[in-house]
């Protein structure tokens, strides 16, 4: 959920298993559009990320930085193309920039790709699931975690790489794994098109965009991990090894974001070794119809083999049913990250249900109401009766665990259907054969006219006498 075209653009570092040590990956810009006078480098004074986000300035970054003309970058370039087996149809120009330069962009993009008003309501769907502290602004902490750690970007817009000021590619191991990475994704670029369809719909949901996103970083670690078995010595794998890397904001982000930010990495790269192992040919195939879900990049037989794509879930807009003052202001889809990441929150690594495996499609949705009240509904589709009856038990048990004692039964036991009440919010659920409802109402009346829009589904448990 909450990724279209952030996560692609803006997501930073994760972890990389070269050759038995651990390193770290490099952020990939897809696209972004500034203007500065060429002769400016930046420098910033105090300011909010509210001021910065929304500040109307743009800066060009065709002409913030220097070019960079090196023999060892071309070589890099050429090898990459050649472990890769992909054409570099034409040479990328390298730019330094300053590291504030860098930041800068890519807070900028941030806002671009995701105005105020979208944060907003993804802010309120994770508080409301319980996945984001109240009392934090996603906003900021966004920003803080996608900035921290900049090594270099590509930018297929402006069809050029962007290296960090001091981070050219020529020295340090971890230097040329960036610029390898970054190379890669010009060869996608520049083979497959980075900003059409299938790799770039404004169609996808959340779900869509991670998986599609995996597949692309995920090929592009394939490419670090080619080119440190071919040019990285062992002495430079030990220097890696023994590198700090601080990344303060993302260890102390709230769980989800954190998963979030490193799936792609560390689940994508998983996903292409197994496309990769019957031949490259089939990362390219992939990148020609891309896998459409998490599940897939999670379990890859379900798109090698199966092509399980996900289901359909439509969903009625049902604010006018609520009443006056109602107004949808989110909608997306919960994929098998989603519920693992979700049920992780509160259960823990290794004592979470394993009830994601049976996933078959979800749509959710928030309203917005009068008071600060929402409602939110979450539709499930699930490959069996059986496996929508294990998450059905599974997100009772969820409920309790995010509450613990402050949570009530709000109805009689029923086979099909249960509510509970915890915080002010009624917290209902239920089943029919494949599909499970979770919807969350501010009161009865409210929750009554947002079923009444479900007919297949079981009526609200009549309250305890």
């Amino acid at each position: 959920m909450f990724r279209k075209g952030v996560f692609i653009a803006l997501v930073a570092a994760s972890l990389l298993v070269v050759a038995g040590v651990v390193a770290f990956g490099a952020v990939a810009i897809e696209r972004g559009r500034m203007y500065l006078p060429p002769e400016n480098y930046l420098s910033f004074k105090e300011f909010t990320t509210g001021e910065l986000l929304h500040f109307d300035l743009e800066v060009d970054i065709a002409t913030c930085g220097e070019k960079v003309e090196s023999a060892e970058l071309d070589l890099i370039e050429q090898q990459t193309s050649q472990l890769r087996g992909l054409p570099l149809k034409k040479d990328v120009p390298f730019l330094e920039m300053p590291e504030e330069a860098v930041r800068f962009q890519l807070m900028q993009e941030f806002g671009e790709e995701m105005p105020a008003e979208e944060m907003e309501a993804d802010e309120k769907l994770l508080v409301a699931l319980g996945l984001f502290p109240e009392d934090k602004s996603l906003e900021k902490v966004m920003t803080d975690v996608y900035t921290e750690q900049i090594a270099g970007t590509y930018d297929s817009e402006l069809e050029q790489i962007t290296i960090v000021a001091g981070k050219d590619g020529t020295g340090a191991a971890m230097d040329k794994l960036t610029t390898s990475h970054e190379v890669t994704h010009a060869l996608q670029d520049q083979n497959f098109d980075l900003d059409k369809a299938p790799l770039d719909n404004e169609d996808y949901n959340g779900d869509n965009d991670l998986a599609v996103t995996s597949l692309v970083e995920g090929d592009a670690m394939l490419s670090m991990y080619l080119y440190a078995q071919e040019y990285v010595t062992a002495t430079e794998l030990r220097e890696m090894m023994n590198e700090e890397v601080e990344s303060e904001q993302l260890d102390s982000a709230p769980l989800y974001l954190r998963r979030s930010i490193l799936f792609p990495y560390d689940e994508g790269f998983s996903f292409v070794q197994e496309l990769a192992g019957g031949g490259l040919e089939f990362v390219n195939f992939a990148l020609s119809d891309p896998p459409l879900s998490t599940e897939q990049i999670i379990h890859p037989e379900k798109y090698m083999e199966t092509r399980d794509n996900p289901r359909a879930v439509p969903v009625p807009d049902i604010s006018a049913s609520l009443g006056e003052g109602w107004k949808k202001i989110n909608e997306d889809c919960m994929g098998e990250f989603d519920v693992d990441v979700w049920f992780e929150q509160f259960f823990g690594e290794d004592g979470r249900p394993e009830v994601g495996e049976g996933w078959g499609g979800n749509t959710i949705q928030y309203y917005q109401g009068p008071k600060e009240k929402y409602v939110m509904v979450n539709d499930f589709a699930w490959d069996s009766p059986e496996e929508a009856s294990e998450f059905f038990e599974a997100y009772e048990d969820l409920l309790k665990a995010r509450f613990k004692g402050d949570i009530k039964s709000a109805g009689l036991s029923m086979p099909d259907a249960f509510i509970y009440e915890a915080d002010g919010v009624l917290y209902y659920c239920g089943i029919s054969g494949d599909r499970v409802l979770c919807l969350d109402a501010p009161d009865r009346d409210t929750l009554n006219k947002a079923l009444s829009n479900f007919p297949g589904l079981p009526a609200a448990p009549l309250p305890g006498i």
